[in-house]
């Protein structure tokens, strides 16, 4: 997403309808139907994130270096910003790795990135998702939301527009996934793959 000073801007938090990369896509066998869902993260943004003012809060690219890791609070402002911070990789709940920044209306490397805008600065930040195995995530299909990818108790119930995955394996990016699973590979900080398997609902 694009900002530019002269023209009001509405902040988006939500994944866009824009047409997804082709390999974006989730393949989750459930009863042995294959179930197609379109994931498209990489549309995923947030304008201006500019709520608090403690030094761990990420309001541009450079509030951040890549390698770091960042937390999104799992509510929206009455604009819909929402607010990330920088945090320890390895503290509770779902962090992501700052992967990279590129233009505002570049494409992120990862086909399942997320991604942060901000007002004011012409580069976006591209997330990787820090999971961890054997946990469960709610992660937004489109029409969800960046505040609802969050960590999950394996037999939530998924909010509207979202799904429930386990992190099955954590690897590299040659990682290979079992049938009933979806491999997300990611380039950017460093080499990584997940296997996915989607949590039926109870």
């Amino acid at each position: 997403m694009s900002t530019h000073a002269s023209t009001p801007q509405t902040p988006i938090t939500y994944i866009t309808d824009e047409p997804p990369h082709p390999s974006a896509r989730w393949q989750l066998a459930r009863h042995c139907t294959l179930l197609l869902a379109t994931v498209g993260l990489a549309a995923v943004t947030a304008c201006s994130v500019s709520i608090g003012t403690d030094d761990s809060a990420v309001e541009s690219t450079s509030d951040i270096t890549i390698g770091e890791c960042l937390q999104i609070d799992d509510e929206a402002d009455d604009q819909g910003n929402v607010r990330a911070t920088t945090i320890a990789c390895d503290s509770d709940g779902l962090t992501f790795y700052a992967a990279e920044t590129v233009t505002a209306d570049a494409d992120c490397a990862g086909d399942n990135s997320a991604s942060l805008s901000f007002d004011g600065d012409p580069q976006k930040l591209c997330m990787t998702p820090n999971f961890v195995d054997s946990r469960c995530y709610q992660i937004p299909l489109p029409g969800g939301q960046l505040v609802d990818y969050r960590e999950s108790d394996c037999a939530a119930p998924a909010a509207t527009d979202t799904i429930i995955a386990e992190a099955v394996t954590r690897s590299d990016d040659s990682i290979t996934c079992a049938a009933d699973q979806t491999a997300w590979v990611f380039s950017e900080p460093e080499a990584i793959g997940y296997c996915l398997r989607a949590v039926e609902p109870a």
